[in-house]
């Protein structure tokens, strides 16, 4: 729904300023980051629909964005930070 809203248009459509055609996929391979949205080679994780409209947005103004986690998540630890190897380093 976020995406429709924002975008102004519906699956396999595309947006009326011609930049996003909106598609549902079943599987990025990514869903530990879930919220997840593809746009072209990039994703972007951890979303909720205001950062989705807000990534969007900044698009559309021609802005470069930061890709993967939008809350500083490390690739797919954990969202309280890592549980193992936490010894790793100390003395």
């Amino acid at each position: 729904a976020a995406a429709e809203q924002e975008l102004g248009c519906g699956l396999k459509e595309t947006s009326p300023d011609g930049l996003f055609t909106l598609v549902e996929v079943e599987c990025l391979g990514a869903c530990v980051n879930a919220p997840v949205v593809q746009i072209n080679d990039e994703f972007y994780e951890d979303l909720t629909a205001e950062q989705f409209k807000n990534v969007l947005r900044a698009l559309r103004r021609g802005e470069r964005l930061p890709i993967g986690s939008q809350t500083g998540r490390q690739c797919s630890e954990p969202a309280a930070g890592p549980t193992t190897l936490t010894e790793i380093g100390r003395s």
